[in-house]
């Protein structure tokens, strides 16, 4: 910033000559010197005039720049060289005011691209509304839960997620309320919370809004993982002896009487298959960490729908746009789609006309989706509650870790697995990456 440069302020100068002329004048008048007095007082009224014309001028240059601020319009700058001797030094006041409001400016949009950061990375939805439900600020995770790209009043809402928006109308500070809500998007489980501060006299509140799903199967899953390793490795110790110890008994050199021989075959037959089991079981907590790599949708489809290709079942497939690329691990999430397209083939096999549809789409966030839809019966309440559940099955030989598996790569790669369908002659399942 400039210095303000230090000169005699001109007004000032008026203002002394001003008080030295009606001295003179009032001198003279004493002297009887009326002549003198006369030209005296016009001179006065000449300073005087002089003096109310610049103090106009002054008053609508600050009144320009007052105005100025509060239009938030800073981009004139009062002229310094071309103004004369009574206006350059407040031309120089004003711009220097000028300077420390535009610093002052740059530093609070500064502060409010700090804050905005902060609430970006914050792992729970944010927003600010006020009483009428207009949106002053939200979080990218907000607009990813609602599957919006903008945000500017909780109206918007209305269509997809009604419950919701009724909720961010009522709630208040203190509040803590938990609303489950459903779409064509998928089901949402949400808590809200709600604090109020006042902002330029206006009352806003700040809403957290947290995607309960997402938090509880991360914690079921993982709590899954670390007793299925305990449970695997306690098991794994005690078979391991016994699987030993039959087999050397079998192969021993001297004969063995035939009920004891048939009850050794059983018992390593028995452990042998046990250990299979809980082989089966280790590869749900031994999901490697993801190569990512960016790769085109459609070739990856095609190679798993023509894994899963039954003649009697129809499978439409459509991604759009045809060169549709997401940055995962392509064999992890091969894996997923093969478990999805199996699942589908079996739940329509009993179908007369048996189809199911594959379609990637890129959503208003920008999002990469993939909904796998068939024309199965509709699956029931109880069941679908625990679809999610490692080890919970249905099937005669599933081991129930399919589908748990599958949403455990999704959240790996910040992405999500869930039904948005579930009625029958249409199941879906969605694949979400973000």
């Amino acid at each position: 910033m400039r210095p303000l440069k230090r000169s005699f302020p001109q007004p000032l100068s008026w203002a002394v000559l001003l008080a030295v002329v009606a001295a003179a004048a009032g001198a003279l008048l004493v002297r009887e010197s009326y002549l003198l007095a006369s030209l005296c007082i016009v001179l006065i009224a000449v300073i005087v005039v002089r003096l109310v014309r610049l103090y106009d001028k002054s008053m609508r240059r600050v009144n320009f720049l007052l105005d100025a601020i509060r239009n938030n319009d800073l981009s004139f700058r009062f002229s310094e060289k071309t103004a004369d001797g009574d206006e350059r030094p407040l031309n120089i006041a004003l711009n220097r005011i000028r300077e420390i409001v535009v610093e002052a400016k740059l530093q609070a949009e500064e502060r409010e691209r700090y804050y905005q950061l902060i609430m970006e990375c914050a792992r729970t939805g944010l927003m600010t509304i006020d009483d009428t439900g207009c949106v002053y600020q939200v979080n990218g995770e907000t607009l990813r839960i609602f599957g919006l790209q903008r945000m500017t009043h909780i109206r918007q809402l209305q269509t997809a997620y009604p419950e919701v928006a009724l909720a961010l109308a009522a709630i208040r500070p203190g509040d803590r309320l938990r609303v489950k809500s459903s779409s064509e998007s998928g089901e949402v489980n949400l808590s809200l919370t709600c604090s109020e501060f006042m902002l330029a006299g206006r009352r806003l509140r700040v809403v957290s809004v947290s995607d309960i799903d997402d938090y509880l199967s991360a914690a079921q899953i993982e709590s899954w993982s670390k007793l299925t390793r305990i449970l695997t490795h306690e098991i794994m110790n005690s078979l391991a002896p016994i699987t030993s110890l039959s087999d050397t008994l079998l192969h021993l050199d001297r004969p063995l009487d035939a009920d004891v021989a048939r009850g050794l075959e059983t018992i390593s037959a028995t452990s042998r298959r046990l250990t299979t089991f809980v082989e089966t079981f280790r590869r749900f907590t031994r999901i490697p960490e993801p190569q990512k790599s960016a790769f085109e949708v459609g070739p990856l489809l095609e190679r798993s729908v023509q894994l899963q290709a039954v003649p009697a079942v129809e499978i439409h497939l459509d991604v759009e746009p045809a060169d549709m690329l997401i940055y995962a691990d392509e064999n992890l999430i091969g894996q997923v789609v093969t478990n999805l397209l199996k699942n589908a083939v079996e739940a329509v096999a009993a179908c007369r006309t048996p189809r199911i549809e594959v379609v990637a789409r890129i959503d208003a966030a920008e999002n990469v989706c993939i909904d796998f839809t068939d024309n199965g019966s509709a699956i029931p309440a109880d069941v679908a509650e625990n679809i999610f559940t490692p080890f919970f099955t249905t099937k005669h030989d599933g081991s129930g870790i399919g589908l748990s598996v599958s949403r455990r790569i999704m959240q790996l790669h910040n992405g999500s697995l869930r039904p948005i369908s579930n009625v029958g002659g249409r199941v879906t399942f969605r694949l979400r990456f973000e």
